[in-house]
């Protein structure tokens, strides 16, 4: 593919969410082939971090999308529309020839390629359970003639619903960096049987799920498990963060311990000396990119059904699902787990299998370079 100008919008420069390590992740791989710009809303972690890359960034100078309310929607409304319009400015002056969205949030956007003249793609990570806001999002989608690339076929499903207008391409976002996480080298260190849970202080995320199964564990076989959370605070859910907290030290102290946060090498580190990760999110999770690190790192994982995690687990062949809202039977996989070591090395085996093909790199962007030549006419 010949070098073009390409840009990229995301809504958030935040360093701590798989959405915007992808966003990162696809304009370094790109920035040597292709004229890049990355466009954001401030000049934060993000922004640094790809500037110091060489990269060319524009901070648009907006709020991102929420539930705004009073004067905080005006102060939102007001932004976005001179953000708009810079970017369209800007793109014009760098004769940008595609536009591509990281996320549903940058939908106010999308109408800027259109005006434009140019094609445009969007990346679609999540699952709305508002039937309103799913239909505004087609619509908005339609009207743009914008190609979404949902991240799972769970993703494509609920939120497109069939809409044959609409462009479609389902690219699973790549497994993760391999210098941070990769197979344990050395055998498990005898004791308690590790469970780990990592996800940040979000309502949605099942950190109460987690503790309930860990308590649950505690009265059936006392003494035979340790717990790990690694929980990074999240503003404004500070009620939600004390009422785990205050679960969390139910727990026993010697066998239990909270990481507020942990940098890409040292949560490497923390899924290898796990024996097994736990994600019981309450809501459709599209596709969590904890799975994949658990899995690229050797580490067992059992889930819910739900959402996009069964296409990571092939359906529950490299890892254990259970039905959302089953504890029980969560602890109960637990105890089985724990007792089958060779159920244990054949699980991580197909992960790693899993990782190696389905969600390699190299083939994540081979298919997003063919969906770019579709889209520019090479």
């Amino acid at each position: 593919m010949s070098e073009r100008r390409i840009a990229y919008l995301g809504s958030s420069t935040a360093l701590d969410g798989g959405s915007e390590l992808c966003l990162l992740r696809m304009v370094r791989h790109f920035h040597p082939i292709h004229r890049i710009t990355l466009f954001l809303p401030d000049d934060g972690p993000l922004f640094q971090k790809a500037r110091e890359e060489g990269i060319d960034c524009v901070n648009l100078n907006f709020l991102r999308l929420r539930k705004h309310r009073g004067w905080n929607w005006a102060r939102w409304w007001s932004s976005m529309r001179k953000a708009r319009k810079r970017l369209e400015v800007e793109c014009r002056q760098r004769g940008v020839e595609l536009l591509h969205f990281n996320d549903f949030i940058d939908l106010p956007y999308y109408s800027v390629a259109k005006r434009l003249r140019i094609p445009s793609v969007t990346h679609l990570r999540l699952i709305i359970s508002n039937p309103s806001a799913r239909t505004l999002y087609r619509s908005a989608i339609r009207n743009a003639g914008c190609t979404v690339l949902p991240v799972s076929q769970a993703v494509l499903k609920n939120m497109i619903e069939g809409d044959i207008r609409i462009p479609t391409k389902v690219l699973y976002d790549p497994a993760p960096d391999s210098s941070h996480f990769h197979p344990k080298s050395q055998p498990r260190d005898p004791g308690p049987f590790r469970l780990t849970m990592v996800s940040k202080l979000l309502e949605n995320k099942g950190h109460l799920n987690f503790l309930e199964v860990a308590h649950a564990l505690e009265k059936r076989s006392p003494d035979r498990y340790s717990y790990t959370l690694v929980a990074p605070p999240s503003p404004g859910r500070e009620n939600y963060e004390q009422r785990v907290r205050q679960s969390f030290a139910r727990l026993p102290l010697d066998r239990s311990r909270w990481i507020g946060g942990a940098g890409h090498e040292a949560l490497g580190q923390i899924l290898r000396e796990s024996d097994l990760l736990i994600h019981l999110p309450d809501t459709e999770d599209s596709f969590p990119g904890v799975v994949l690190e658990a899995m690229s790192c050797g580490t067992p994982v059992l889930a819910y059904r739900c959402g996009g995690i069964p296409e990571q687990l092939d359906q529950g062949a490299a890892g254990i699902l259970v039905e959302p809202g089953n504890l029980n039977g969560v602890v109960e996989e637990v105890e089985r787990l724990s007792s089958n070591e060779d159920l244990q090395q054949d699980i991580a085996s197909q992960g790693l299998k899993r990782i190696q093909t389905e969600f390699s790199a190299e083939r994540h962007f081979m298919e997003l370079t063919a969906i770019y030549e579709g889209l520019l006419g090479e």
